[in-house]
């Protein structure tokens, strides 16, 4: 089941119009070779043929100065007849198996009955059914140009709020996600591609930058570990260089403690004699203690002598 459906896929792909996204519906074929639907093309060269600049291909831009003549492509539709009679039957019994076989952790509700659990989404509508919601799609002809895919849980978020299409394009030069109707109007003119193909640029582009930052934190990581290892060293060196001058002033402190002891011994010596004199002197004044005694009255009345002159002569005497 699970190669029929890819091959339906596949083949999908190569029967579905690039303007609306759809399967064709009463497929032309342009000079240069490439099929989309006759209302699609007309609504796309309308516009240009009332500005009379000529007619473009809207998948190779190919330009024909004159509107081609468009036949119908009968081998083209009956294929796609054909693929529209069994893709509605494989998706019909791909519903019924993987709804009960194939849990979601967060199942997408019906937008039909706001209820049951979603099995596949129209792109067309713009809506997601559940197994009985679908069937109108699977079984009236109505519906048959419609286009189902897999539930979408972001399907709002891919809309273009302009043309209510199907964002499928990715416009390089404005950085957006476009539809088809983008493409062949105001972004005729811009580069292109799927946004697939954007993000496998984007995501190579992240990863080179990723790569590049890794670098970056390796060396920022080198530096930063180079750095420490200085520190280290700078702060050995002041220990070091802490414990020299703590020597040094040691050895200053133990010097001067010297030369304190050696003049203090020196200025004991000194005081010898000194000593020895004052105690002789001493001696003889205790023996001349009584002519002292003597002498106090004389040198009472010396100082009680007003004039100086008198004074100093009485002194030199």
């Amino acid at each position: 089941m699970a190669d029929d459906m890819s091959s339906l896929l596949s083949l999908e792909e190569e029967l579905t119009c690039s303007i609306c996204l759809s399967p064709f519906e009463s497929p032309v074929t342009t000079p240069c070779g490439h099929n989309f639907c006759r209302g699609c093309l007309d609504l796309i060269w309308r516009d240009s043929e009332q500005t009379g600049l000529g007619f473009n291909c809207p998948q190779c831009r190919s330009h024909f100065v004159t509107k081609p003549e468009l036949r119908k492509n009968t081998v083209l539709d009956a294929v796609v007849d054909k693929f529209k009679l069994k893709s509605k039957a494989d998706i019909f019994s791909n519903v019924t198996t993987t709804t009960k076989t194939e849990p979601e952790a967060a199942p997408i509700k019906c937008d039909a009955c706001m209820g049951g659990k979603a099995c596949k989404t129209c792109l067309t509508c713009m809506a997601s059914y559940c197994v009985e919601h679908v069937r109108p799609h699977l079984e009236n002809p109505v519906f048959a140009t419609h286009q189902l895919r897999e539930p979408l849980a972001d399907l709002q978020e891919r809309i273009c709020l302009d043309h209510s299409k199907i964002m499928e394009f990715f416009c390089i030069q404005h950085r957006r996600c476009i539809c088809s109707f983008c493409l062949q109007q105001e972004h005729k003119d811009c580069m292109s591609c799927t946004p697939d193909k954007q993000r496998i640029l984007q995501e190579s582009d992240l990863k080179m930058k990723l790569s590049q930052l890794d670098v970056m934190i390796e060396m920022t990581q080198s530096a930063l570990s180079q750095m420490k290892e200085q520190q280290l060293v700078l702060k050995a060196s002041t220990t070091n260089r802490k414990r020299e001058l703590e020597m040094v002033y040691r050895q200053i402190r133990e010097m001067l403690d010297r030369d304190e002891q050696q003049a203090m011994k020196s200025v004991e010596k000194e005081e010898e004699a000194p000593q020895s004199r004052l105690f002789s002197m001493m001696k003889k004044f205790n023996q001349n203690m009584e002519e002292m005694s003597g002498a106090r009255d004389r040198i009472t009345r010396l100082l009680a002598q007003t004039q100086s002159l008198a004074f100093l002569q009485v002194m030199l005497l």
